[in-house]
């Protein structure tokens, strides 16, 4: 019995030896960050906030996701065939729409709308990018900028639909007036939603203002902390900020177009009902 613990003892000390001295260095940081954690966990409880469980679970299924994504990204990122690069980029995409419609499950469609203009926007703008050479033909930069850009979609995608539904259940009377004067859906909403589309995009665009004197992005951090020169991975910030502007603007006039059929049938009435 005391063999069989000394031998599994000896290959996970065997295992630990044959892991990437990065990942090495990366373990005790991560252990020591916990720390951070149990005073935030203290905070809450002293404060009442309530979320100390929520945290806990957050941070154990949140590692375990992103370690599972990383053992995956090391295979994706070798990829170079571009057919195969997109299809995951496609299943990003539709995960996003999943997501969009479970954080709004009251609202009806909401997948059937986010899905196309989440899959179309930012399928066509990492395209273009290959093409015009603005990004490098492999999955190594292709996945984590069309991720960004993904994200991005699906956030705006959330913030239409849901700003669209909301002000439909708050001015109805307005919308009916409006269609009673022969507007039509898009010309009684119009307003919502460019507000809607210039709501989501304020965070980016405050960011993008305030580029290397309030803050320094995530990917230019990453890169930064890899190793990459600051002013290549600079300019590779300006880049991914341009491409999120072109492909959640795309998403929001796509999804705010579709999401129409879910609010007016066809004789053009408004179906949305009224705020409970």
């Amino acid at each position: 019995m005391q063999s069989d613990i000394v031998g599994i003892i000896d290959q996970i000390v065997q295992w630990f030896g044959s892991l990437d001295p990065e990942i090495l260095d990366a373990v005790p940081r991560y252990l020591a960050a916990l720390v951070l954690l149990a005073v935030l966990i203290a905070i809450s409880r002293w404060q009442g906030l309530g979320v100390g469980k929520r945290l806990i679970v957050g941070t154990v299924r949140g590692t375990a996701q992103i370690l599972l994504m990383a053992v995956i990204l090391v295979t994706i990122f070798a990829l170079r065939d571009l057919v195969v690069i997109f299809i995951v980029l496609a299943f990003m995409a539709l995960f996003a729409a999943h997501t969009t419609s479970e954080n709004l499950d009251h609202i009806p469609g909401v997948f059937r709308v986010s899905l196309p203009a989440i899959l179309i926007a930012s399928q066509c703008v990492m395209a273009v990018a290959v093409v015009l050479g603005v990004v490098v033909p492999i999955g190594e930069y292709i996945i984590p900028m069309g991720g960004m850009v993904i994200g991005n979609c699906m956030t705006l995608s959330s913030l239409v639909i849901d700003r669209m539904w909301s002000n439909a259940q708050k001015q109805r009377p307005l919308l009916e007036t409006a269609l009673a004067l022969g507007a039509s859906p898009a010309q009684a909403t119009r307003l919502t939603i460019i507000e809607s589309i210039k709501a989501g995009l304020l965070p980016n665009l405050n960011r993008y203002a305030s580029l290397g004197i309030v803050s320094i992005p995530g990917l230019m951090s990453g890169m930064i902390i890899g190793g990459a020169n600051p002013v290549r991975a600079a300019l590779f910030q300006v880049i991914v900020f341009i491409m999120i502007f072109l492909a959640v603007t795309i998403t929001g006039f796509i999804v705010s177009r579709l999401f129409l059929s879910e609010m007016f049938n066809e004789r053009m009435q408004l179906t949305v009902p009224p705020p409970t």
